[in-house]
């Protein structure tokens, strides 16, 4: 009887050693999905909020048109002098050269657009496997907790099963 009583004892304690490394582990896997979401958080703001004329794939594709543009307004000029055009000829050139930049900064602009909505796709994305996973810790912690009170009843009912059939062996 006595060891029947020590063993749901040890497996009791066994039991709430095994729960709190469980605990332990939960924590810890709760600390990280932090960490990921605040990287998550992190990464969103400075991409979506970021702006797109500013970086450095619109500057340079700005440059270029502009680099262009100035090349042609100096060709139109020049031709106009050695062809005796009119002044409105390379006005008309360069308002041309004009539409040109606005059409640039337009598509560009639009790139910009497109590009919050793919940062907002991934941000979405991201912010459905973090809730999945805070879904399967809570799960998972539910479990365990569960578990661990089926073991420790489980080991009371034993113990008092034991001292009724102690009683029974021996006071018949």
């Amino acid at each position: 009887m006595i060891g029947a009583i020590l063993g749901a004892v040890g497996g009791l304690a066994s039991g709430i050693a095994g729960g709190i490394k469980s605990a332990k582990a939960a924590k810890e896997q709760q600390r990280l999905i932090n960490e990921q979401e605040s990287k998550n958080n992190a990464w969103y703001n400075r991409n979506y909020y970021q702006n797109y004329m500013d970086s450095t794939e619109a500057q340079a594709a700005m440059k270029r048109v502009e680099n262009t543009l100035k090349k042609q307004n100096q060709e139109a000029r020049a031709t106009a002098v050695v062809t005796g055009a009119t002044p409105e000829a390379a006005i008309a050139q360069q308002q041309a050269n004009n539409e040109i930049l606005d059409e640039t900064a337009t598509g560009l602009a639009a790139q910009a657009t497109a590009r919050k909505a793919q940062v907002d796709a991934i941000n979405q994305n991201n912010q459905n496997n973090i809730f999945q996973a805070r879904l399967g810790q809570s799960s998972a912690n539910e479990q365990g907790g569960a578990q661990l009170m089926s073991n420790g009843l489980g080991l009371i009912g034993s113990a008092l099963s034991m001292q009724e059939w102690g009683k029974k062996k021996g006071g018949k």
